[in-house]
């Protein structure tokens, strides 16, 4: 029987409040299994993004309750909230979020350091990230002189870097061209091969059809959720 990793339950989430409250996300329910992996779609501004940063822990639910490997998020303080999701998960962008003054091997250092991992050993494992996505020879360069195809993948080692089992993306291929997107799509697939749990939110068909589930947002409710080929 699959393990849940994540689950979400009866979650809404409210932005402000009285005539200015606006529903983002109306009574929720999802379990992620480990080892899936799973594409978030619909219309833009019906709730993909919220899910995924409720899911992950970077914002909290206004109802409902989100649970990481059986630890429920919504009851832990700040620092634990944050210890438990930087030893579970790594997050990947569509804007990359790469510190444009740091070389493609010192933004995956940083990230290191942050874990604990701040030695000459943090050194050479940032090394094999990057070499784990094609980018060795890439290490000494800070993110103006890659390419957009090349600066998402450095931003997939970064979110290696604490050896999390589950990747949260939020349209890590929107800033992509199709060439670049291929390359990604192969390295995430990869991944997945390689047992990590992918949950990544897309508004592209075709990417999503990598997936091996897809779930269907819209107007902050699930309205399909079907596995790929069924």
């Amino acid at each position: 029987m699959s393990e849940t990793v994540i689950r979400v339950a009866n979650v809404s989430k409210v932005y402000g409040t009285g005539e200015a409250a606006a529903t983002a996300l109306s009574e929720i329910s999802l379990d992620v299994e480990r080892g899936s992996w799973v594409a978030v779609m619909g219309p833009s501004g019906h709730g993909k993004s919220t899910l995924l940063q409720i899911m992950g822990g970077l914002d909290r639910p206004t109802r409902g309750q989100v649970y990481l490997h059986g630890i429920e998020l919504t009851t832990l303080g700040s620092a634990q909230l944050a210890q438990t999701r930087a030893r579970a998960i790594g997050f990947v962008f569509q804007s990359f979020n790469l510190l444009p003054h740091l070389t493609a091997l010192e933004n995956i250092q940083l990230a290191l350091w942050f874990g604990g991992k701040g030695d000459e050993k943090g050194h050479a494992q940032a090394m094999a990230l990057l070499d784990s996505v094609g980018l060795a020879e890439k290490a000494h360069l800070c993110p103006g002189a890659l390419s957009g195809g090349q600066q998402q993948r450095v931003a997939v080692a970064r979110a290696l870097a604490n050896d999390p089992d589950i990747l949260l993306m939020d349209e890590p291929t929107g800033n992509l061209d199709s060439a670049a997107e291929a390359e990604l799509l192969a390295l995430l697939g990869r991944l997945h091969e390689q047992g990590r749990t992918i949950v990544m939110v897309t508004h592209n068909p075709a990417v999503a059809g990598r997936a091996r589930r897809v779930v269907r947002v819209r107007d902050g409710r699930i309205e399909g959720d079907r596995v790929n080929g069924s």
